[in-house]
């Protein structure tokens, strides 16, 4: 994704995510299909606990550190929608 010799600003400033977090990375990304649509979507509880059984997440403390991560990353991912929706119409 190169244009004249140079990467995209979006692909540069990309954060980088620890090797640790790449299960929750994954994770979220697979739970967006789950997200309620709008700007102020969430994934649904079931949902993550679903995703959380079917790999083995069953300690009560993990699958709280989990939601916990999980809802924080929607939360990003509201403001960067709402960042970018159009202003309401007056």
């Amino acid at each position: 994704m190169e244009r004249d010799g140079e990467t995209p600003k979006p692909l540069r400033e990309r954060p980088r995510v620890p090797g640790y977090l790449t299960f929750e990375w994954r994770a979220f990304h697979v739970l967006l299909s789950d997200r309620a649509p709008g700007i102020h979507g969430a994934i649904p509880f079931s949902s993550l606990d679903r995703y959380a059984a079917r790999f083995g997440l069953d300690d009560p403390e993990a699958f709280e550190r989990f939601h916990a991560l999980m809802s924080a990353m929607n939360a990003t991912f509201s403001e960067v929608l709402a960042s970018r929706a159009p202003p309401p119409a007056t």
